[in-house]
This record gives structure tokens, sequence and C-alpha cells, in this order.
């Protein structure tokens, strides 16, 4: 069919399918699937829609806010969102993107993996089999013959398998780059540091990739880094200032004194009174 939708191009197809009852009890099933190029100003904004959307990006640029969070997609990337919760995409310039919406009993673990390793924009590393098995799958839906739901099912499952795998490993070098910027802010507002996921989105990478690439560059990973730029600066604070153990717990970041001399003791083996007072480490 083609779309009369405001913002999309009329060449633009897509197909609708309605799954049978067996299907929506046990396999994936596509909902609708299409071809789309979307015009300069496109957006769209939903609170729900009972799906899963898969959808290769083949030119322009787009972005893409889910889950709280913003996200910019380009030429070659995926985008993967929950269409449960409220999402948006929209674009100044415009783009050409194959896409599906999908569902069915196994497709929120799936989802749960996929968001797991990557985010809800990635470069996968088997973009270019996605996106072949949806131009076989729109074709399927051009034909007007029958279709067996036990394929479609065998296809759906083979794309959100690839898409489940983590993204195209980066570039070392950049990587290397990401990580520095993650620490240098780190540094830069301790007891007010970056979460995983703003550090991640610093470095470019997946969650699931910068963790590991920051793990191995570092040595330890972005949680533990965090401990112990606080306990370095906390220290610091402590042979060096007047401050109470109260005020310092709250410039590196602690909710109370409790929680901060909890995880001192943890870490140095001695209170931090005892630390400020030159008391030898608890062995």
């Amino acid at each position: 069919m083609r779309s009369v939708e405001n913002g999309i191009r009329p060449e633009s197809e897509y197909y609708q399918y309605a799954p049978s009852r067996l299907a929506k009890s046990h396999w994936l099933y596509p909902l609708c699937a299409g071809d789309f190029r979307y015009e300069p100003g496109y957006s769209l904004s939903r609170v729900s829609y009972d799906s899963y959307l898969a959808e290769v990006i083949l030119s322009g640029d787009l972005t893409v806010e889910s889950m709280g969070r913003r996200y910019a997609a380009r030429a070659g990337d995926v985008v993967f969102l929950d269409c449960h919760q409220p999402h948006r995409y929209a674009s100044d310039n415009g783009w050409h993107a194959l896409w599906l919406h999908l569902d069915g009993p196994p497709a929120p673990g799936y989802a749960s993996l996929i968001f797991q390793r990557n985010s809800c924009v990635f470069r996968s590393q088997h973009r270019e089999k996605v996106e072949q098995e949806l131009r076989q799958l729109l074709e399927l839906f051009a034909r007007e013959t029958p279709l067996s739901e036990a394929d479609l099912a065998l296809r759906l499952t083979r794309i959100l398998t690839w898409l489940s795998e983590p993204a195209a490993p980066a570039d070392p070098l950049t990587a290397e780059r990401g990580v520095d910027r993650a620490v240098a802010a780190v540094n830069r507002a301790i007891g007010r540091e970056p979460s995983v996921q703003e550090m991640a989105r610093m470095a470019a990478l997946s969650e699931y990739h910068f963790i590991r690439q920051f793990t191995r560059r570092v040595g330890m990973t972005p949680r533990q880094y965090v401990i112990s730029a606080r306990m370095n600066h906390a220290q610091y604070l402590l042979t060096s200032t007047d401050l109470p153990i109260a005020a310092i717990a709250h410039q590196v970041g602690y909710a109370s004194e409790s929680m901060f001399c909890a995880a001192f003791k943890r870490i140095h083996r001695i209170t931090p009174t005892g630390y400020r007072m030159g008391q030898e480490e608890i062995v």
C-alpha cells in the first residue's frame, strides 16, 4: 500500500499483517512493515503503541527520544524502540528507512537483551543482514500470496538475534579517547559525577561496550573508579582541611555521614576520624 501520511513521500510503501491466535500465543509476528522516505520536518510522538520497532536507516538523519533519553541516528544506524513506552522521532532533514513493527511472547526478552548490550540507536555488526531480511520480508508481503507464520517467526527471530549481539566494535583509538573524556568528567565533578549511561554517551559507545572499554583501559569498572576518585578526594579533605566529616561526605557525593563512614572504613579499614588523626589502618 502507498502511504498517505503527511510528511511521508508518496512513493513510500507499507504492509499490514494480522497474526493468528497461535502466533499471538507462541511466536514472534509482524504487525506492519514499510520502506519509507520521510520528508524534512517530519515528526511523530506516541504515548504508547503496542509493538516493538526495528528500523534500518538507509540515508539522512533523525533524532530519537525514548526511555527518557535522546539519541541521534544517521545512515548506517539501527533504531530499536519499545513502543509500549512514550517515544518520539523527528528530523529537520528527512531520512529513508526500512522498518518493522513486531510483537509476540518472546519479544520482551529480546528487547531487554538488546537494550542491555546496545541502546535504542546503535551500529549493528549485522546491519546488512537485518536490511536484507527486511527487504525480503517486504517482498513477501508484496507478492500477495499466503504467508507461513512459522517462516515469519523464524525471520523475526533472526532479526532480533542479530540485533541482540553487541554493536560493531568501535575504533580502538576513538574508544580510548572516549574513555579518557569520561575519566576527566569524573575528576572534574567528584560527588556530582555523570552516570554510567552519561559517560557512555560521552564516549559515543553503547553502555555495554563502554564498560568493557573503560575496564580494559583503567583497570576497574566505571563505578569502581567513581568510588576510588571519591575516596582519594575524601583523603585529601580529611588531611588538608578542618571540614566536618558530614561536610566532606556531602562534597564527595554521599547522602549521609553514616554512608560515607561505612564506605570509607570498608575500603581503608579505618574510620575517617581515625584517618584524620593519623591512626594506622585496621589489619
